[in-house]
């Protein structure tokens, strides 16, 4: 079976010790709410949204989706807004959702571990005691001691080390040398890691990219400009790669991720400018006004949960390599949270397996379409 077939397969099964790294935090230059006032619409959409018991769905299921909260979580946080005043009738918040999946030992995965991570620093709580858990510990244990790597993937590995740098954790250069070392021979990053050329995608080489500028790469993350430059379409937004057999249209998460990594980096957007667009013009492009959300595609158009996330984060200026920080009026509810003990990073700017990750970064064509109809459904109901 072809790389492509197992990860259909997955899909369909699924359904769904070194030296430290020192790693100076890199700040960038928020871009303020007031410019894009359709995330105030968006923000609301994503509130009317919540579920009872304060969390959000990821459009495929019934019910709450850990993952998909906590990016609607860093949605508010990258807006500025304190979401544990998102209070539903029944007295729940988003960081109650969180905190109680923490704490009922629900959160396993690298990858969620690290959102719960990103969640606990930005609402000013402690990682090594969020929701009665130590999760820099256990991030820090899933880390393969022959390969470097955390996780089953690059971009999951991508994500724990970004958490650990948020939490002011050290780094082990073996985990900075899993991803220098596996750089592609077209320049950037796949989601199996490997430098195979024609396997990367926009997706991973973003988070990648972040990661590297978060322990202090920006060279090495630099690397991957021209690759970006190849990906970019002609609306100035980004497909998950080229070719691909979920289409190559520019989709509102890919294009996301990727502006955050080039505001992380820094980069000059005259580069990617090129057809009288930048990236955050094809993200404002895919805001729905009737409803407030954004669309995952232009041709999906339903408004979409984990899109309008991603494209709030992104547009407000919130990189993982520089996280924001907007701390809790309210700590989560329910469960024994000890308050921060660890210095956190001055403010600036759903499930297991690979189907994970990839319904993480919504560039599979039937996620975003799963996700776009079942929002739709549920307005027309």
């Amino acid at each position: 079976m072809n790389r492509l077939g197992s990860i259909i397969a997955l899909a369909l099964a699924a359904l769904m010790v070194a030296a430290p790294v020192t790693a100076a935090p890199v700040t960038a230059a928020p871009v303020m709410a007031a410019d894009f006032p359709q995330n105030d619409a968006a923000l609301a959409w994503l509130r009317q949204s919540q579920e009872s018991d304060g969390g959000f769905s990821s459009g495929f299921a019934a019910g709450s989706d850990f993952g998909t909260t906590a990016e609607v979580i860093l949605a508010a946080i990258a807006a500025g807004q304190d979401v544990s005043t998102w209070v539903t009738a029944a007295d729940r918040t988003p960081l109650d959702f969180v905190a109680s999946r923490v704490a009922a030992g629900q959160v396993t995965d690298v990858g969620d571990l690290s959102k719960a991570a990103f969640v606990a620093v930005a609402t000013g709580q402690d990682p090594r005691a969020f929701g009665g858990t130590n999760l820099i510990e256990k991030m820090a244990a899933q880390q393969n001691a022959s390969t470097g790597v955390y996780g089953d993937t690059l971009f999951k590995h991508a994500y724990v080390v970004l958490a650990l740098h948020s939490a002011g954790a050290p780094i082990p250069e073996s985990a900075v040398a899993a991803m220098t070392s596996q750089f592609t021979d077209d320049g950037a990053w796949a989601l199996f890691g490997g430098t195979t050329p024609g396997t990367a995608d926009t997706n991973t080489t973003a988070l990648v990219m972040q990661a590297l500028i978060a322990v202090g790469r920006a060279d090495a993350a630099a690397g991957a400009l021209p690759y970006l430059q190849r990906m970019q379409n002609a609306d100035g937004g980004f497909p998950y790669q080229k070719p691909s057999a979920w289409g190559t249209d520019s989709d509102a998460n890919s294009t996301a991720v990727v502006l955050q990594a080039l505001k992380a980096l820094g980069a000059q957007m005259g580069p990617f400018a090129s057809s009288g667009t930048d990236p955050t013009g094809a993200l404002l492009s895919l805001a729905d006004s009737a409803s407030g959300a954004y669309f995952w595609q232009a041709a999906v158009p339903f408004a979409n949960m984990l899109a309008t996330a991603q494209a709030v984060q992104a547009t407000e200026g919130l990189t993982l390599a520089s996280l924001s920080v907007v701390g809790a009026s309210r700590p989560p509810q329910g469960v024994a949270v000890a308050a921060a003990a660890v210095p956190l990073l001055p403010e600036s700017g759903a499930s297991a397996g690979v189907i994970a990750t990839l319904l993480l970064s919504g560039t599979v064509l039937l996620a975003g379409l799963v996700s776009g109809l079942g929002n739709a459904a549920r307005r027309r109901r």
